[in-house]
């Protein structure tokens, strides 16, 4: 897939909680230097296709041949009412 400037696809989308529905779904970008607004962009258009039904969705973002299974290059979200965010440290 693609959105804007970022080539990406979803590793998975996993739902967990009960009283707060969240959702958390892993990407792997093919950019080796994406800037952090084009994460931002990415992580809230991920957001509307694929988190309108919870009430929180974080994303976490691996680099080309970084291990799915380890920590991620940065993490993303959005929250209903509260807008989306990007953390790269």
């Amino acid at each position: 897939m693609k959105s804007e400037e970022i080539s990406y696809e979803i590793l998975q989308i996993r739902d967990f909680g009960k009283a707060m529905r969240r959702r958390n779904v892993k990407v792997r970008i093919f950019n080796y230097s994406p800037s952090e607004d084009s994460l931002k962009k990415l992580a809230e258009s991920i957001w509307l296709q694929h988190g309108q039904d919870v009430e929180e969705l974080t994303t976490v973002f691996y680099l080309p041949g970084m291990n799915p299974k380890s920590t991620g290059f940065a993490l993303g979200g959005c929250m209903k009412g509260n807008g989306c965010y990007v953390t790269l440290d």
